[in-house]
């Protein structure tokens, strides 16, 4: 009778829940760092402190994980800090607006 349990040693399986969550963390690709980084460029080119009405700088990135932090300090003299979170979920990013920190 072992050749009955021979068929099923061939079959393809699916991946436990415990395997697909282990392998589900994959870093930001280069794509989504730069779509990330042009929304955010745009999106501080056109707000202003929410403080004390200054533009903001150029925003910088720390993409090393997810969820991608996001900041911005404003051209004021008290240099107000700004900051937004992008995660990722399964229909596409989810961006935050830059708010004062």
């Amino acid at each position: 009778m072992e050749w009955f349990f021979l068929p099923w040693t061939f079959v393809p399986r699916a991946p436990s829940w415990y395997e697909s969550q282990w392998n589900r963390y994959e870093p930001p690709g280069a794509a989504e760092k730069w779509l990330i980084e042009i929304i955010y460029e745009t999106v501080a080119a056109e707000t202003r402190c929410t403080r004390c009405g200054a533009p903001l700088e150029p925003p910088r990135l720390r993409a090393d994980a997810w969820p991608v932090r996001v900041a911005a300090r404003c051209r004021g003299t008290a240099r107000h800090r700004h900051r937004a979170n992008v995660s990722r979920a399964p229909d596409g990013l989810h961006t935050e607006p830059l708010a004062r920190a």
